[in-house]
């Protein structure tokens, strides 16, 4: 097979180590690592593989947290021409056990915090089990005592990565993440959100989700350095970012809201972050507003684990002008809105969000009829999302397809309802589902925390929605919890939070 060197990812390393070996590319903790350093470790990684006797296409899983060693096997891994697999391992053992088994993983690589969860997993698997190294044990022998290895020759459209989804509904689906396809979603990042060299980013959400497509690898690409913080704390990120003098900061909402209620941040000099981002869940308009407020430039992104993050992007000034919008296509995606038909939709109808780009996976690992399901002839996927464009391409989520409620025929959309709550000042994050109601079929309900952690009073919850949004759409059932359920992605898990109420 030819190609050329860099359509391997893992060649990544030594194309930046040649010309920035000395500059900071990790650090963890203790450990500072620069270009040459990274490069020379996925070197042996890559080495250490082949010797034991992982082949081009086999699977390598990683139960890690945010550590040096994840990506040095990202792009070790890459470099052997094997397939990267993250596991969750906050999952239930049966869906880690079900990660490990479908991807058929040879070699699983772990630490102490997540060794049990893998065992647990590992006694549910039939037949041959993968080989288990511990970072703590023996992971640092077994890299150091390899001949560092060359890059293996792929087509650009070779796999790299299996990234299994949330598994909100249903089973976990294996997207297939491409060379390509990272390599598309980087150029996306430096296109839209405007990275630079001497740039420097904090990462407090767990990297082992499509978190670490959107600024690590993008940065390591770069030239850039990344800080990773490998168990989360509001008030240490803060320090950690002033010390480290982060300049772009991505982090899910509700990490966003725990680092912004800290002494420190407030104490943190501002002026040096270019931007500040989120992703992953809605972003609260309050939170937006805070933002705002501190004079810090927001970024917001809408992505899949299907589209190696990158999707649609709101820019600098976008969220004034056109508030509620997830934004406009990344540079190299395409969107559109369809209809029941698979119609294109005029601007301001609502319908499906179609998106098409090569950053997009190539289906999903062993499911040829659910990849069938997602995507049309033309390389359209299908994300499930119900939204509306305007002239210029800027798109609004409506819905889930899943998440609309319809009650007494009338669709009501749970997000809307979600931003009307959210404005409640006792409300501190909440998640609007159907609940089943003899007469209207469904009606909506309101599952929050509070500021004090005190129950909210529904009967003024419910007149302060209808001060703000129709009143068919307001919730009739408010549930005060302590905390909402939520996948390790961070997004509120729905089915569990239905089970939860119900």
């Amino acid at each position: 097979m030819t190609g050329f060197l860099s359509d391997n990812i893992g060649a990544w390393t030594s194309l930046r180590a040649r010309r920035d070996p000395d500059r900071e590319a990790v650090v963890c903790g203790e450990r500072r690592v620069t270009y040459a350093g990274l490069d020379a470790a996925a070197r042996r990684v890559a080495g250490a593989l082949r010797d034991a006797g992982i082949e081009p296409g086999d699977r390598v899983a990683v139960a890690l947290k945010n550590r040096v060693e994840f990506l040095e096997l990202l792009f070790g891994v890459a470099r052997a021409g094997a397939i990267f697999v993250p596991l969750n391992f906050r999952l239930a053992s049966e869906e880690v056990a079900y990660a490990l088994g479908d991807s058929g993983s040879r070699l699983v690589v772990v630490q102490a915090d997540t060794a049990d969860a893998v065992g647990a997993a590992l006694d549910q698997l039939e037949g041959e089990r993968p080989r288990v190294l511990r970072v703590e044990e023996d992971y640092a022998a077994w890299r150091d005592a390899a001949v560092p290895a060359e890059p293996h020759p792929v087509h650009p459209t070779d796999p790299v990565s299996i990234v299994y989804t949330s598994g909100t509904t249903g089973p976990p689906k294996g997207a297939v993440l491409t060379h390509e396809g990272v390599l598309v979603n980087v150029q996306n990042y430096l296109a839209d959100w405007d990275l630079r060299r001497d740039d420097a980013t904090l990462v407090v959400n767990p990297i082992f989700h499509v978190v670490l497509y959107i600024l690590t690898v993008p940065l390591l690409y770069k030239g850039g350095k990344v800080v990773l913080m490998e168990d989360f704390d509001p008030a240490a990120a803060a320090r950690l970012a002033e010390a480290e003098q982060i300049t772009v900061w991505f982090a899910i909402p509700t990490a966003w809201q725990m680092i912004l209620a800290t002494e420190e941040f407030g104490a943190i000099d501002r002026s040096r972050l270019r931007f500040v981002g989120s992703g992953g869940a809605a972003c609260p308009q309050p939170l937006m507003d805070r933002f705002a407020e501190l004079g810090l430039d927001y970024r917001q992104g809408y992505g899949l684990s299907e589209t190696t993050s990158s999707a649609t992007t709101m820019g600098p000034g976008d969220q004034a002008e056109r508030p509620g919008s997830i934004g406009r296509p990344f540079f190299h995606v395409e969107a559109r809105i369809v209809g029941e038909e698979g119609n294109a939709l005029a601007p301001g109808e609502v319908g499906e969000i179609q998106l098409r780009g090569r950053n997009i996976c190539a289906g999903y690992w062993h499911k040829p009829e659910e990849t069938a399901a997602a995507f049309d002839a033309e390389g359209w996927f299908a994300t499930g999302d119900i939204g509306k464009a305007d002239e210029e391409d800027f798109i609004w989520i409506v819905d889930r397809k899943k998440d609309l409620i319809i009650s007494g025929g009338e669709n009501i959309s749970s997000i809307e309802v979600e931003q009307a709550v959210a404005t409640h000042p006792r409300v501190v994050e909440v998640a609007v589902i159907g609940l089943a109601h003899e007469r209207w079929g469904e009606t909506p309900c309101a599952v929050v925390t509070s500021v004090d952690g005190d129950e909210v009073d529904a009967a003024e919850l419910i007149a302060h929605c209808r001060e703000r949004i129709a009143h068919y759409k307001c919730p009739t059932v408010v549930v005060t919890v302590a905390e909402l359920p939520k996948t390790a992605s961070g997004k509120i898990a729905k089915v569990a939070l239905r089970q939860l109420v119900s």
